[in-house]
């Protein structure tokens, strides 16, 4: 019997068909969990819960930067102070004018006691001493500008002017962070959000300090990156101040450890 051509690789493709292996999926059922890709592996960095960049409120010179970079300071401390002669010069002549503006209203009011002045003098001198006080507000406010205070505690990330140096309105002061807390984010497949939600605990490793930290998920950011099917992932885990270990900064990294949960065959 002869056979033709299409007759030899029909039976090559059975032949290979044959000796392809069969997916371990197909082999005997697996549990939920074994379905899921490695957890072990995903790389993570750390974010300061609360960090600002301060930036000034004037145009003035500065006189000191107490803190430096690296260093703690507690809510309240002074960051940033300037040379302010000329706004407490200012806040002093707002003072006096609004001193004498109540004094002729006092007047004007014993005046008008005994009939001896018109209401529209009477309703001046009163105009006169709101202007004052709005004037010495203004003036108050920009006083308190001439120190940065820190809105909360922490530690000082990076310092952009020193010392004797004159800024303008606006200029990067130095950069904070609350050292107390971090946040851990890490970009993982799409399809763990079937089981993984807010509270859920989780394993951080960082490579700067060698040392495991526990966390868990925060929240899982509000859109799915259509090309790797992959989402961001943001965990909260707490500072360790453990003597003779490192502290945590912003920036260091390391990997993300998850235990999905196994499902019940």
């Amino acid at each position: 019997m002869r056979y033709s051509r299409h007759t030899f690789l029909l039976a090559a493709v059975i032949a290979s068909a044959m000796t392809i292996p069969v997916p371990a999926q197909a082999q005997a059922p697996s549990s939920r969990a074994s379905a899921l890709p490695t957890t072990g592996g995903m790389r993570a960095q750390l974010v300061a819960v609360r960090h600002a960049v301060i930036s000034s409120e004037l145009a003035a010179k500065i006189s000191s930067i107490p803190m430096r970079e690296g260093q703690s300071f507690r809510q309240g401390d002074t960051l940033v102070a300037y040379d302010c002669a000329l706004p407490r010069a200012r806040l002093e002549r707002a003072n006096q004018a609004e001193t004498a503006a109540r004094e002729k209203l006092k007047v004007a009011e014993q005046l008008n006691a005994l009939g001896s002045i018109s209401q529209g003098d009477l309703v001046q001198a009163r105009a006169a001493v709101s202007v004052a006080q709005a004037e010495s507000a203004v003036e108050r406010v920009m006083v308190r500008r001439c120190t940065v205070n820190a809105p909360f505690a922490g530690r000082v990330g990076e310092t952009y002017v020193r010392a004797a140096e004159h800024v303008a309105e606006g200029k990067e002061l130095l950069s904070i962070y609350d050292d107390s807390a971090f946040e851990v984010e890490a970009i993982v497949p799409s399809r763990w959000m079937a089981w993984l939600k807010a509270g859920y605990p989780m394993k951080v490793t960082v490579d700067e300090t060698g040392q495991t930290y526990a966390a868990t998920v925060a929240r899982i950011a509000g859109s799915v990156d259509p090309v790797s099917q992959s989402v961001k992932l943001i965990g909260r885990m707490t500072n360790s101040r453990t003597q003779g270990v490192a502290p945590l900064l912003p920036g260091m990294s390391g990997n993300v450890q998850l235990d999905p949960p196994v499902s019940k065959p």
